[in-house]
């Protein structure tokens, strides 16, 4: 029985571990412009923390784990979306910089 609440614990803290590891790495995501990998990183983090096999289900920490989600997917929603209204300057800008490197 011992060897079954200390299966269940080492989980459980695995899935505290990822949910903490989502949330970190969705609100990192936007540090830097274009952090679109991190976006993912946080999903994944999420989604290992989320599942509800191997038991125990999250259940204290479960909010961490669904709010680096959103993060990460918003990431993956608004890069896009920017990029595609303002699609003229984006080009403009990298032409610019590459004017700089001459």
């Amino acid at each position: 029985m011992s060897t079954n609440n200390d299966s269940s614990a080492y989980v459980l803290g695995q899935k505290y571990a990822f949910a903490s590891a989502s949330l970190i790495m969705g609100i990192a995501s936007y540090v830097n412009f274009l952090g679109m990998e991190k976006g993912v990183i946080a999903m994944l983090f999420a989604w290992l923390a989320l599942r509800t096999s191997p038991v125990p289900v999250l259940a204290e920490r479960r909010r961490w784990a669904q709010t680096g989600l959103a993060l990460g997917a918003a990431m993956w929603i608004i890069v896009p979306a920017l990029l595609a209204w303002k699609w003229d300057r984006a080009i403009d800008f990298l032409l610019r910089l590459q004017d700089l490197k001459k």
